[in-house]
């Protein structure tokens, strides 16, 4: 039709990828452009949860052979197969049983209370990676679907609160081993309610990969943008917008890296921060360290360089307590972190453990120690990987979907708190 046009994508090789049968054009003015553009930023997204219909009419029935549930079945699908374990299943398909098209795993039904939370994160990787690989493992699961259903992993809205921090890391890892093997996996996080346990069947006839339901209605992750922070009517600005007092001291861990030097940078040239305590392993020992301290100095900050690990609690609380009285500590930038890329295959728990650590438990030891004192900004740097999954990251991507979570469960708290995912 008139100002219609067809589009076909191919890729390197010359096969098809994409076709748009008819896309009609408008003209756009400047001052258009120039409104989206100050509706929202260019590069700066957030993760918003979508309620999506899901039609009970059209879900068919559990029955025998199409569902199994390992472990506790505390969602009552007394229908399905209960198994104690996937090494149970496999021994009763050994014996004759149907390979079911759904496997579910309630880890909601497993909390692990004898653990403190670090302890737990570290615990809840360890059994969902040993998991994954089995169920990769055996090949008369490739046409079925593993399902992992975690309570409270995930928040779907500013209001609500994350209540199982560790299981946040179960998010991350199955979302990168999703982007490894498409279609094997689905994540769900449900909440208590009978109406939530009623949809379920209707919400994993859905064609998505991640869902959450809450009081019966189903919701989906997507991508949003965010808008421009502007102050409101009584000049008060996005309180998820980190402030940084001038006069208080922002803690650095990572400082001597580079993501470190240059926030140090920003933090004094753009913000006027005047003290700054740049932590890391090796501290003044770090290559390019005195360097660094000499440019933040000529640039007008009092600077601190400290050797600590902040995986340690007592190393960190002893490092906060050291923090002077006339330019207390009134921000932390969290920016430490290790790779050791593998794919889910070739991950082993300490593999794990190499990358949660600088994330998890140091988070965790900052957040602690420094609750009661009223911070104006805890920012953390994390990943997109935590969002999307990222293939050969499962434990990058299991490391920084704690951060994530971690940030959502300070501000339902009233705490300061920045999850900067970048990619």
């Amino acid at each position: 039709g008139q100002d219609a046009i067809s589009l076909t994508a191919a890729d390197d090789s010359g096969s098809p990828v994409a076709a748009i049968e008819s896309l009609v054009t408008r003209p756009v003015s400047t001052e258009q452009l120039g409104a989206a553009r100050s509706a929202y930023h260019d590069s700066l997204f957030r993760l918003d949860w979508t309620e999506v219909p899901a039609e009970p009419a059209t879900t068919p029935q559990i029955s025998e052979g199409q569902w199994a549930v390992v472990g506790s079945d505390e969602l009552g699908l007394s229908d399905a197969q209960l198994h104690a374990d996937l090494e149970a299943l496999s021994a009763a398909i050994e014996e004759g049983a149907v390979v079911p098209d759904t496997v579910l795993v309630n880890y909601a039904a497993d909390p692990d209370s004898d653990s403190d939370l670090a302890t737990a994160a570290h615990k809840a990787s360890h059994k969902t990676l040993a998991l994954l690989q089995a169920w990769l493992a055996d090949e008369r699961f490739t046409t079925s679907r593993l399902v992992l259903i975690t309570q409270g992993a995930v928040a779907t809205g500013p209001e609500e609160d994350i209540d199982d921090l560790a299981a946040s890391t179960v998010w991350g890892l199955v979302r990168s081993a999703e982007t490894e093997h498409p279609d094997r996996f689905v994540l769900v996080d449900i909440d208590s309610e009978e109406s939530s346990r009623d949809a379920l069947s209707a919400a994993l006839c859905l064609d998505e990969p991640q869902m959450a339901l809450r009081a019966g209605s189903v919701s989906v992750p997507r991508l949003g943008r965010v808008g421009p922070t502007t102050a409101d009517d009584d000049g008060a600005v996005d309180e998820e917008v980190p402030s940084f007092d001038t006069q208080g001291t922002v803690l650095i861990t990572g400082g001597t890296g580079v993501l470190g030097a240059l926030v140090a940078r920003h933090l004094v040239e753009g913000h006027g921060v005047a003290s700054l305590v740049l932590v890391s392993r090796r501290g003044s020992e770090a290559e390019g360290a005195p360097e660094l301290e000499a440019e933040l100095t000529e640039l007008g900050a009092e600077v601190t360089i400290a050797a600590c690990d902040v995986t340690d609690r007592d190393e960190t609380a002893e490092l906060i307590k050291s923090i002077p009285k006339k330019h207390p500590l009134t921000a932390v930038v969290h920016t430490a972190g290790v790779l050791d890329d593998g794919v889910i295959d070739s991950l082993t728990p300490e593999r794990l453990d190499t990358v949660l650590a600088p994330k998890v438990d140091a988070a965790l030891n900052l957040h602690e120690l420094t609750r009661e004192m009223g911070l104006s900004a805890f920012v953390v740097f994390s990943s997109m990987a935590s969002v999307f999954g990222s293939p050969g990251q499962g434990n990058y991507a299991a490391a920084n979907a704690f951060l994530d979570a971690l940030a959502s469960h300070r501000r339902s708290q009233g705490l300061a708190a920045t999850s900067l995912a970048w990619g």
